[in-house]
């Protein structure tokens, strides 16, 4: 049987950790004297950890490294060890080794010691797990964006991870967090057909998760007449492994913003401390919502990108933003039904290029 038949015939519904620990027993019990074929069959396994969700797994990887055989890959001389002995295995090991880097998955003793026996103390594949025992555990939470003790190993939903990711993004320390419902419980109409009663039924069981600080609604009261508000999106974010869609709320850009940061004062001079906190006005000074390219005024994560619940945020922002009420609101959302759709075509594509 063909190595990659091994992965591909194994049904979408059956493919887990131990379906994929099988094909890699398989492999082994069929060894031939000579030990041939784990190249081949180590880069194809590595096409399919995430299919079946093995990839954030260290005893898959472990098990992948124990397929390399033990002993006759060690350099035995200092030449070999300066030119690269056996160039195509070690490259393969690097390759198992940055993918646990890339998926998060950060090495034991037990994985070097496997390396070790394989190669050699004093090797680039051995150099490549020396480095990541060091470095890896000490930036595991060095993202000061995103602690990812409230990720990692939890069972979120969509709505916690909503809450995660508006955090993550909204670097204001005002930022509130609100959570409401695209449409208030609707009330029995005795007149109301038995379409549009479903309709109010599905835009009310919609969640919205809004931000917005103090700041960005003062800048929304400082907007001039005949402003526009735009809603766009949806965009992505990734907290963790997990993708998240959101909308901004936007106006143009305010003016007098520049490319670069100039400072206009002393940063040490605290002679107007006292005026600068008990003030409602804003400073001339540009803040980190007035960018280059456009105002930000809030954000939100929806549970459907649709202009029906897209209007329902901008109501929900309506009732503590008044001034909302006489601008006007363009809604450019793009439907949740177009994005699957490319989304899909792109997997499509990127399948039969594998193939």
């Amino acid at each position: 049987m063909h190595i990659e038949a091994q992965f591909r015939r194994i049904p979408e519904e059956d493919r887990n950790k131990k379906t994929f620990h099988a094909a890699i027993a398989v492999f082994m019990s069929g060894r031939n004297v000579h030990q041939r074929g784990y190249v081949e069959f180590l880069n194809t396994a590595l096409k399919y950890l995430k299919k079946y969700d093995v990839h954030k797994d260290l005893d898959t990887y472990k098990a992948l490294l124990n397929v390399f055989p033990k002993g006759p890959l060690i350099p035995t001389n200092q030449m070999q060890k300066i030119f690269m002995h056996y160039p195509l295995q070690q490259n393969c090991c690097v390759r198992i080794l940055d993918e646990m880097e890339w998926n998060n998955v950060i090495p034991d003793k037990e994985v070097f010691d496997i390396v070790v026996n394989i190669f050699g103390s004093w090797t680039f594949a051995t150099r490549k797990v020396r480095r990541q025992l060091y470095w890896m555990p000490k930036l595991k939470y060095s993202n000061k964006y995103l602690d990812r003790r409230l990720v990692e190993n939890k069972n979120l939903d969509d709505i916690e991870l909503a809450r995660i990711a508006l955090k993550m993004m909204s670097r204001d320390p005002g930022t509130t967090f609100s959570y409401a419902k695209a449409l208030p419980k609707p009330e029995n109409d005795l007149e109301a057909t038995e379409e549009a009663q479903k309709a109010q039924e599905m835009l009310h069981s919609q969640w919205i998760v809004s931000a917005q600080s103090p700041l960005q609604r003062k800048l929304i009261e400082r907007l001039p007449e005949g402003s526009c508000l735009y809603v766009d999106g949806p965009k992505f974010v990734w907290v963790m492994s997990h993708k998240v869609k959101y909308v901004v709320l936007s106006a143009d850009a305010w003016p007098g913003i520049k490319d670069e940061f100039v400072e206009k004062k002393d940063v040490f001079d605290f002679s107007d401390v006292a005026k600068t906190l008990h003030t409602d006005d804003l400073n001339d000074d540009p803040n980190v919502h007035q960018q280059k390219e456009m105002t930000i005024l809030g954000l939100a994560v929806l549970e459907n990108n649709n202009q029906n619940v897209a209007a329902a945020w901008v109501n929900h922002l309506t009732a503590k933003n008044p001034r909302m009420s006489e601008l006007r609101v363009l809604i450019r959302i793009v439907e949740d039904n177009f994005v699957k759709k490319l989304y899909e075509d792109e997997l499509r594509a990127a399948d039969e290029d594998n193939e």
